[in-house]
C-alpha cells in the first residue's frame, strides 16, 4: 500500500498547484511541497529527491503485486495526514473498502444500478469534479501559512503569487518561535553544557554565510543547514574562540 500512498500524495500535490494556477507543475516542485509538509507537520526532514525516488519506484511496480517500502515512519504518517487520513491504518482500510466496491460494481454489471451510472456518467463526473474543487478550495483556506521576513518566519494569509514563487510555507509553530537568523559573535552560545549544537549555518543566494538558531532549510535556497563547528567559529566568527 506504500506505492499507492506516494502516488496519491503526488497526485494531490499536482492538483493543488494546478488549482493555484500552475499549468504544468514539475515533479521537483511537488516533491519539495511534500518535503516541506513532512518537515512542518512531523519535524522530519527528507529531501525532495527521496520523494521522487519513491514515486519512480512505485510507478515501475504499479502493475505488480510487489509493494515499495517507505522506510521512514514519520514520512508514512505525514503523507497519510496530507491526504486527509488519521493514520496509515485508516488509509489502508478505506482503500481496501474502495477496492471491494470496485469488485462489487464489476459483479453488478448489467444491473439497473449500472445502467443508471452509465446513463448519467457525465453528470456524475462533473459533480465529482466540482466536489473535489470545493474540498481543495476549503482545504487551502483552512490551512495556515507563513512567510520568511528578514530574520524570522511570520504567519500570513494565503497568497497565490507567493505560493507559486515558493515563498509561502505551511505554518509551523516551532519555526515561528524558534527559527531565527542571527549575527553571532564571540559572546554567542554555540553549544549547550553537554556540547550539543545550538547554531546552524548555510549560504544565501549571494553565497554569503548566514546563521540560524535551529536546524532546518535555508529560507532562500531551501538547502539543509549545517551544524556549527569549532573550525567555522574560529575562521568566520570569533578567532579567539
Amino acid at each position: 500500500m506504500h506505492k499507492r500512498l506516494i502516488i496519491e500524495a503526488f497526485k494531490k500535490g499536482e492538483s493543488s498547484r494546478k488549482k493555484l494556477g500552475e499549468k504544468k507543475p514539475s515533479l521537483v516542485s511537488i516533491a519539495e511541497d511534500l518535503s516541506n509538509y513532512i518537515l512542518a507537520e512531523e519535524g522530519f526532514l527528507l529531501g525532495e529527491r527521496s520523494f521522487r525516488d519513491y514515486k519512480n519506484e512505485a510507478e515501475k511496480l504499479m502493475n505488480s503485486e510487489v509493494d515499495i517500502n517507505i522506510k521512514q515512519y514519520k514520512v508514512i504518517v505525514g503523507l497519510c495526514r496530507y491526504l486527509g487520513y488519521d493514520s496509515f491504518e485508516d488509509f489502508t482500510s478505506l482503500n481496501d473498502l474502495e477496492k471491494n466496491d470496485i469488485e462489487i460494481n464489476e459483479f453488478n454489471k448489467g444491473s439497473k444500478f449500472h445502467d443508471f451510472l452509465k446513463e448519467h456518467k457525465i453528470t456524475l463526473i462533473v459533480c465529482g469534479l466540482l466536489l473535489i474543487g470545493f474540498v481543495v478550495f476549503q482545504s487551502i483556506n483552512r490551512q495556515r501559512w507563513m512567510v520568511w521576513q528578514d530574520d524570522h518566519y511570520l504567519e500570513v494569509g494565503f497568497d497565490a503569487k507567493k505560493y507559486n514563487l515558493g515563498q509561502l510555507k505551511l505554518y509551523n509553530s516551532d519555526r515561528i518561535k524558534n527559527f531565527k537568523k542571527i549575527t553571532p559573535n564571540c559572546n554567542t552560545e554555540f553549544f549547550d553544557t553537554q556540547g550539543n549544537v545550538k547554531i546552524w549555518y548555510g549560504k544565501n543566494n549571494e553565497k554569503e554565510l548566514e546563521y540560524f538558531t535551529a536546524l532546518g532549510l535555508h529560507p532562500e535556497t531551501g538547502k539543509t543547514l549545517d551544524p556549527i563547528t569549532t573550525y567555522m567559529i574560529k575562521k568566520y566568527i570569533c578567532h579567539d574562540f
